[in-house]
């Protein structure tokens, strides 16, 4: 009998990394989405951490959700305060055969402000 994933390492806020260009140079924020979602951690093989560190992306950690697709390079992840931007988001099949969205998630370039009153609520 096949089990279930359990996603119980943790919960994160998604955003998505809006611009706005009302000002005299561009200025990028972050929208809530009003969504939480439960992740599972996974590991950070050396070999990928070196080849991602050679290319200046310094890898937080990797992390597996519930398939879902709605999550792009334009997305951050906030876990425990601190802001992950979305390196690459892989839409996989677990080996029990239940569809997933692993997240390699990267140091945030730098700390956005949240959009306070946005049509999703949140903040």
């Amino acid at each position: 009998m096949k089990a279930m994933p359990e996603y119980t390492d943790g919960v994160f806020k998604l955003y998505q990394i809006e611009e706005d260009n009302s000002g005299d140079f561009p200025v990028e924020n972050l929208r809530g989405t009003g969504m939480k979602i439960w992740y599972r951690e996974l590991s950070v093989y050396d070999t990928t951490r070196a080849k991602l560190s050679a290319d200046s992306v310094e890898v937080t950690m990797k992390i597996s959700i519930p398939r879902y697709k709605g999550i792009n390079s334009k997305s951050v992840c906030v876990i425990d305060g601190v802001q992950h931007e979305v390196y690459n988001a892989a839409h996989v099949i677990s080996k029990d055969g239940f569809p997933e969205t692993e997240l390699t998630l990267k140091t945030a370039v730098t700390d956005r402000e949240v959009l306070k009153n946005d049509e999703t609520g949140t903040e």
